[in-house]
């Protein structure tokens, strides 16, 4: 059975004649955000992949939930979607707007059984997983399932249903997954989250419920809430560096943000910016957006919330790392909120090398490339001609030698000992 047999799976009419063409032809592209009525008979998790069927069973396409909410309205079509721009609004206005038409034509809504209603991104092509390790192989206690693997994070819906999310030694590079993994590297990022969830606390509350988990996955994984993932990074900028540095250079903006002429690859920024993008699939780059371009996914009040909770976030972020000596020239964040709508909540990993720019402060010079506390060992490598591969080569990228193994470690344990105080133990 292929992976795309074992996903969850919708069936539906012919997609064609319901939404018209140009709907269908965006909705395929993944230009579109689509809305869909599913069976509650099980948990729709955000961030987890299924297939729509016709009634043959023939995959229409594989899609990506954005977030799903209950209900007791049947009345939601595809025109409805077409109608409300499905792409511009959030689930619950969304749903406000579908149970206010169906008032109107109907008259009065009446209740049903109850059924979620998905919104969803299309994956087309159908990409490639990193390989998922199941609850067996983790040796998780029964009850668990696997419910989404990233390129570095594996979730596993656990039996009182929250998420496990387990971060593996997997590390990624231009848009692939390499085949060679860096040792200790999920249980440092865990550990440095956790850490900034602490100095973060009284800014914002977190995800995370306990670190009692499995023995097998103890340290590098923590129980955390089922939240609604908003779908978009929040970035913050405070020093001038990769895509925002050639942004800048081709426009004097960053993102759409006007900035001061002359400045040059490693400058400190007159006040930090915030630059959102989209959240892309595994095999796509994130997509910057405008803060507007994100009130229109997010809605206006929750994009107005998540940029100053940004910007809250990476100002004492960037206190407390320059204190221990690293400047973080740039961040992304990720924000849920629960079911009930409630949040925003901090979520995912936060401040580590793999979501951030950390540079040495003692090395510090603007005008040239800095050195960093990432993976930068295994890009330089990659790149180089001794690896015999190119990033826009549609071959996946070699194993990384041993030496560039242990000098990427080395990086995630010093910017670890840096910002901690001590040696990571494992």
């Amino acid at each position: 059975m292929s992976e795309q047999e074992q996903l969850p799976t919708i069936k539906v009419a012919a997609l064609g004649g319901a939404v018209g063409p140009e709907l269908k032809e965006q909705i395929l592209s993944g230009d579109r955000v689509a809305i869909f009525v599913a069976d509650q008979s099980r948990a729709w998790l955000p961030g987890e992949k299924f297939r729509l069927v016709d009634e043959s069973d023939a995959t229409i396409m594989v899609a990506e939930v954005v977030d799903a909410a209950s209900t007791t309205i049947v009345t939601a079509t595809w025109a409805q979607a077409e109608a409300e721009g499905s792409t511009v609004v959030s689930l619950a206005e969304w749903q406000s707007a579908a149970s206010a038409r169906a008032e109107e034509v109907t008259g009065d809504v009446e209740p049903i059984a109850p059924l979620t209603w998905l919104r969803f991104r299309v994956i087309t092509p159908w990409l490639p997983l990193p390989p998922r390790p199941t609850a067996g192989d983790l040796d998780l206690p029964e009850g668990y399932r696997h419910a989404y693997s990233g390129k570095v994070r594996d979730l596993f819906a656990t039996p009182d249903h929250n998420l496990l999310v387990v971060a593996s030694d997997r590390i990624s590079a231009y848009d692939w997954v390499l085949p060679t993994p860096i040792p200790d590297k999920g249980a440092i990022l865990t550990q440095m989250s956790l850490w900034w969830f602490d100095q973060l606390s009284d800014i914002v509350p977190n995800h995370v419920i306990s670190t009692e988990v499995p023995h097998r996955v103890r340290g590098r994984a923590v129980v955390c809430e089922t939240l609604q993932i908003y779908p978009v990074e929040c970035v913050v900028r405070g020093y001038l560096a990769g895509s925002g540095l050639a942004d800048y250079n081709e426009s004097g903006k960053v993102c759409g943000v006007p900035l001061p002429g002359g400045l040059v690859e490693g400058d400190a920024l007159t006040e930090p910016i915030f630059t959102p993008a989209t959240k892309a699939d595994i095999g796509n780059h994130d997509e910057n957006i405008s803060l507007e371009q994100m009130k229109e996914v997010v809605g206006r009040q929750t994009a107005t919330q998540l940029r100053e909770l940004s910007l809250r976030v990476y100002s004492r972020a960037e206190e407390v790392a320059r204190d221990r000596g690293i400047i973080v020239a740039d961040t992304k964040f990720e924000f849920g909120h629960r079911a009930d709508g409630s949040g925003a909540i901090l979520a995912d990993e936060v401040l580590t090398p793999d979501s951030s720019r950390f540079w040495p402060l003692d090395t510090w010079q603007p005008g040239r490339s800095q050195p960093s506390f990432d993976k930068q060992f295994a890009r330089d490598w990659l790149k180089s001609s001794e690896s015999g591969w190119s990033p826009s080569s549609d071959e996946p990228p070699p194993p990384l030698p041993d030496q560039i193994v242990e000098q990427t470690a080395a990086r995630y344990r010093e910017a670890y000992r840096q910002l901690v105080g001590s040696d990571f133990s494992g």
